[in-house]
């Protein structure tokens, strides 16, 4: 701001004849991620391979048109980089080596302890299936605890790999039992809610490795299906899982049709939780647990 007639009436000592001043977002930057040099930060020296490894701004998700615009965006965007990062995988294992500012790794985005809190009442027995999966991709340290807030213990306990030790893991999950409404999973400095959140979270964990064509490997139709229902069924009714069970397992064996996803995984959870019985879920459970024990990783 040049102007004398503006920077009067602000009573800046004299000789002040110009001022400037902005948002100041490289500085907080700097101090978040222990930058010392702004040059480090932006600018045409920036280490790329830092830029890869923390995680991008999500853009808020809003209605309308533009809201479903860049929600698609979005899930083209997770998409294309899971692709990329197992191309990555792929050519380091014919020996070729990455590309500058390409680094393929597990790190990238995920965290390696993950704390899992339910209710004694609602086990998420979506998790064990998708320990199953996790356990051919990765070292896996599993541990059961229950909260001194509750006073019994549930009926679910995460199953332990005497071949892995805590520090030699990969992944270090954690089942607790406690005094909250709904479950969640927590790691690093986030916390997500809901089952059909955790389970999204954990099937891409395992697509960091091998895409598993349990969600977003699928087709953009398909994805946008998957997610329609994990939404219907985030309350967590017997209203809403019965509503889901009728309507596609009539004629079909999985949810979507003749392939398992992640709807699958949860619907049968909550069917679990709610006991749920008929011989329709009986020989559903059964598919989903033959295809998740087949499943080619």
């Amino acid at each position: 701001m040049f102007r004398p007639e503006m920077l009067l009436p602000m009573g800046l000592p004299e000789g002040v004849n110009v001022i400037g001043f902005g948002l100041s977002l490289e500085r907080p930057t700097m101090i978040k991620y222990k930058i010392n040099n702004i040059r480090d930060l932006v600018g045409h020296k920036v280490n790329l391979d830092m830029v890869k490894r923390n995680p991008i701004c999500r853009i808020d998700k809003k209605s309308g048109v533009v809201g479903k615009q860049l929600e698609m965006i979005n899930k083209r965007y997770d998409k294309i980089e899971n692709r990329l990062e197992q191309i990555g995988l792929k050519l380091k294992a014919l020996g070729f080596k990455s590309t500058p500012g390409f680094k393929p790794s597990f790190s990238t985005g995920f965290s390696p302890d993950i704390i899992i809190r339910c209710a004694v009442n609602r086990p998420p027995v979506s998790v064990l299936s998708i320990l199953q999966i996790l356990r051919k991709l990765y070292k896996v340290y599993t541990t059961t605890h229950t909260h001194s807030s509750v006073h019994n213990k549930g009926s679910m306990t995460l199953p332990e790999c005497s071949d892995v030790c805590r520090g030699d893991a990969d992944v270090r999950l954690t089942l607790i039992y406690a005094d909250i409404p709904c479950t969640t999973l927590s790691t690093g400095n986030s916390t997500i809610q809901g089952e059909e959140n955790a389970v999204r979270y954990l099937v891409r964990l395992a697509d960091k490795r091998q895409v598993t064509n349990l969600y977003e490997g699928l087709q953009l139709q398909q994805i946008c299906q998957i997610d329609s229902i994990l939404d219907r069924l985030r309350d967590g009714s017997k209203h809403s899982v019965n509503t889901v069970v009728a309507s596609s397992l009539s004629k079909q064996k999985f949810i979507l049709g003749a392939n398992l996803t992640i709807a699958d995984i949860l619907t049968h959870s909550l069917c679990v939780q709610l006991q749920l019985t008929s011989p329709v879920i009986e020989a559903w459970g059964q598919r989903i647990k033959l295809k998740v024990e087949n499943l080619k990783v």
